[in-house]
């Protein structure tokens, strides 16, 4: 088989924003985001790459009433309440605008080629201290739960919020209907910790390696994936686009030719080549950073024309992998 590349983005709004970010910064990068997912689907469609929105379960919901229904009773607890969006919810009030987004994951849904998978219900942190594996169960039945009320397919594919990639609840995700999770990169600095374990050592090789290589190899070839029938499938992350920086053209630069020069490496040697970011990035500089990804999915449309290389999604390589 030819080289094939991959994109899985984490969509979140509210809930893999609210613990890092003011509320001004936050309320803009709702409205941006909102805005520029059509853009998004439009120039995959244009591309015809497929992509993975792995999006958090709450968004499927169409209101306060029926995300008060829909919620686990059973609900993290977290021993750092900063980071639990319950308590958020509960000492500042629900906003339609940032906590739910029924439209436009249906409309992600309508597009060939785009797969709606699972961030968990509630951005669940599947590392922290405090958090249950039943409690965990929970968040991953609402999903269900709320994907059956909007009408479309429960996910069959998940991205563990802040790559908080747990071994441990791969059963319970096989359980819940999960055929296949992004792991991590195949790094040292990339295992799964939570925030609190995660050293200043991780986060510069995490960073540096986005700039020059020092992790080795991104892609990987396909006949290491192996199906298990206890077990969803495990899809290795490969790189992390991030966003664009207006004060650094330099750096904008090196991140995005290390990107395009592992894309044809993997489409030389018939490799997987895995992609991922938040939608909400775009929310920010959003002129720029599409402009980055017209250059990335430019350079794929040649790889494809040149290489064969071609695109699947994450759902897509239950159907390749044996």
């Amino acid at each position: 088989m030819n080289g094939i590349f991959t994109i899985s983005l984490d969509f979140e709004l509210h809930w893999g924003v609210f613990d890092k970010r003011k509320r001004e910064q936050r309320i803009s990068c709702y409205n941006n985001t909102l805005r520029v997912v059509p853009e998004l689907l439009g120039m995959f469609a244009s591309s015809g790459v497929h992509v993975t929105w792995a999006t958090v379960g709450s968004l499927f919901v169409k209101d306060k009433e029926a995300w008060d229904d829909i919620a686990p009773s059973e609900k993290p607890h977290y021993t750092s309440d900063d980071q639990n969006p319950y308590s958020y919810i509960q000492q500042h009030g629900f906003l339609p605008e940032a906590h739910v987004a029924p439209d436009i994951v249906k409309t992600i849904e309508n597009y060939e080629g785009q797969e709606l998978g699972s961030h968990t219900f509630s951005h669940y942190y599947c590392l922290e201290k405090g958090q249950t594996a039943e409690q965990f169960a929970a968040d991953l039945e609402a999903v269900r739960r709320a994907a059956g009320a909007l009408g479309v397919p429960a996910p069959v594919s998940l991205v563990f919020p802040r790559n908080q990639y747990n071994e441990k609840y791969l059963s319970i995700c096989k359980a819940e209907g999960i055929e296949v999770v992004r792991a991590n990169p195949a790094k040292w600095f990339w295992s799964g910790v939570s925030e609190e374990d995660t050293s200043l050592l991780r986060k510069f090789f995490r960073t540096g390696d986005t700039y020059i290589n020092l992790g080795g190899k991104s892609s990987y070839p396909l006949n290491i994936l192996k199906k298990d029938k206890h077990l969803p499938l495990q899809l290795p992350a490969s790189r992390f686009l991030r966003s664009h920086d207006p004060k650094n053209a330099v750096f904008n630069a090196m991140r995005l030719k290390r990107i395009l020069n592992e894309m044809s490496d993997a489409a030389r040697t018939k490799e997987c080549y895995h992609l991922w970011w938040h939608p909400e990035q775009f929310g920010f500089n959003s002129s720029e950073n599409l402009n980055d990804l017209r250059i990335i999915l430019s350079h794929y449309e040649k790889l494809k024309k040149r290489f064969g290389m071609h695109s699947l999604n994450m759902r897509e390589y239950l159907s390749v992998v044996e």
